[in-house]
């Protein structure tokens, strides 16, 4: 029982660090950048303190898929998001530009 409420306690905590990072940082890649890491490692401390909670097979397997799948696809959300930003003209707030010159000589071939 203790475990599971330290998991829940971490989960929230989690996302609401996430959803404290999409208010306070400061540029649209560093917002994207809060929800992506810190929410889906809140919710799988919340999915894990149900998983050791419930103990049912049915919710345990349910739990771990849901993990995996978020797991999986936040990441290349966050990827796709930003990509298409920087492609519309969303600029970083950092002085090294890396990515500039690989849309600029994409743009050229296209």
């Amino acid at each position: 029982m203790l475990i599971e409420a330290i998991a829940v306690v971490l989960g929230v905590f989690f996302m609401f660090l996430a959803s404290l990072g999409v208010l306070r940082l400061g540029d649209f890649y560093a917002r994207i950048h809060a929800p992506t890491k810190a929410a889906t490692l809140g919710l799988a401390f919340l999915l894990a303190a149900l998983a050791l909670e419930v103990r049912d097979k049915a919710a345990v397997t349910k739990a771990v898929l849901a993990m995996l799948f978020v797991g999986m696809t936040a990441p290349v959300g966050a990827h796709i998001l930003a990509r298409a930003a920087y492609r519309r003209g969303v600029r970083p707030s950092v002085r090294v530009d890396e990515y500039g010159r690989f849309v600029v000589a994409s743009k050229k071939t296209e």
